[in-house]
């Protein structure tokens, strides 16, 4: 027997999308971060100067034994890398995202003008 899809789950189209979606800001990311590794190596170093900054700045906040466990967790284990292309990811996500979205809104107001 064929169970058909629940109406309130998404297709397999939709969830292709989010997937290409999410595979195509990774590999975006990393490009982006090799090309400013080869042409502007000063972006890396200021980018991680400011995260170093921002992690000292937090975990002065955390009171002890947490606070320098959370610095020796994202200086030290290799975090910080991590953490800087998953910054990128998330906002190149964001900036996406608000791109597609604002399409969106000026095609539906498009065809909602040429409809009347």
């Amino acid at each position: 027997m064929v169970e058909l899809r629940q109406p309130d789950r998404p297709g397999f189209r939709y969830r292709l999308k989010v997937h290409l979606f999410r595979t195509l800001t990774a590999v975006l990311a990393w490009v982006l971060i090799v090309a400013a590794f080869y042409q502007k190596p000063e972006l890396l170093t200021g980018a991680q100067r400011l995260m170093q900054r921002g992690i000292e700045a937090v975990g002065d906040t955390i009171p002890r034994p947490w606070g320098p466990r959370f610095e020796f967790v994202f200086r030290e284990i290799g975090g910080l890398v991590w953490l800087q292309i998953t910054i990128v990811v998330v906002a190149l996500r964001i900036a996406l995202s608000t791109i597609a979205t604002t399409w969106r809104l000026i095609l539906r107001r498009d065809r909602g003008d040429t409809e009347h």
